[in-house]
């Protein structure tokens, strides 16, 4: 199975009512609609980082959310009846999962993201090649059980088979830091995802990073 998901650069975990306090009103005019595109709008609008298995959102949909909202409450909102839930992972930032039937589980799956999100934020700001910009790129990672990046595979690169190759090589060894967890579905895909107003992701400045 392969498991795909959003990633981005946000590091410090804080609670909703935290983030809540940090961030101001912003003003929604999201119409129900399939909830992958309902997201985009969201991310849009808000300018928050959107963390999620890209097969979550096939099938579902959003409900409408209009006025001048805090972006936690306007997110959980959107989310009412899919059956998914928000967390706060960052400043300006939230993963969206199933609601767990486990706290254990998801717990640690969600640790062993947020690893991964810190190391791959780490090593691919730390090379002028590879930060993220101003293109869409999807990235798939294969993980071995010591928690190494045996496989790094850049995919539908726009046409830059160089581009493709920086990528490989600068995550290709890298050590995540952590073993990944019993039962987590490989290979992992992350999409970076280019701001509308073409904008760097992920780095010094905000980002906006989805999978698809």
């Amino acid at each position: 199975m392969r498991h795909t998901f959003v990633m981005g650069f946000g590091l410090t975990m804080l609670s909703c009512a935290a983030l809540a306090q940090t961030q101001a009103s912003v003003d929604f005019v999201i119409a129900a609609q399939p909830l992958a595109t309902a997201l985009d709008a969201y991310s849009a609008t808000s300018g928050v980082e959107l963390f999620y298995d890209g097969e979550l959102v096939i099938d579902r949909r959003s409900k409408a959310v209009e006025g001048l909202l805090a972006p936690d409450a306007a997110l959980r909102e959107l989310l009412v009846g899919s059956g998914l839930v928000a967390r706060a992972t960052g400043p300006n930032s939230f993963t969206i999962a199933p609601r767990p039937p486990s706290r254990v589980a998801d717990s640690g799956h969600q640790a062993y993201f947020g690893a991964i999100q810190a190391r791959v934020a780490q090593v691919l700001c730390a090379r002028p090649q590879t930060r993220p910009g101003k293109t869409d790129l999807l990235l798939r990672l294969w993980i071995g059980p010591s928690g190494l990046v045996q496989r790094a595979q850049l995919l539908d690169a726009p046409g830059d088979r160089r581009l493709e190759n920086l990528f490989a090589a600068a995550l290709r060894g890298v050590s995540i830091g952590v073993s990944p967890p019993t039962g987590l579905p490989q290979p992992i895909t992350m999409a970076i995802l280019a701001r509308a107003d073409g904008g760097a992701s992920g780095c010094a400045d905000p980002a906006t990073m989805a999978v698809r």
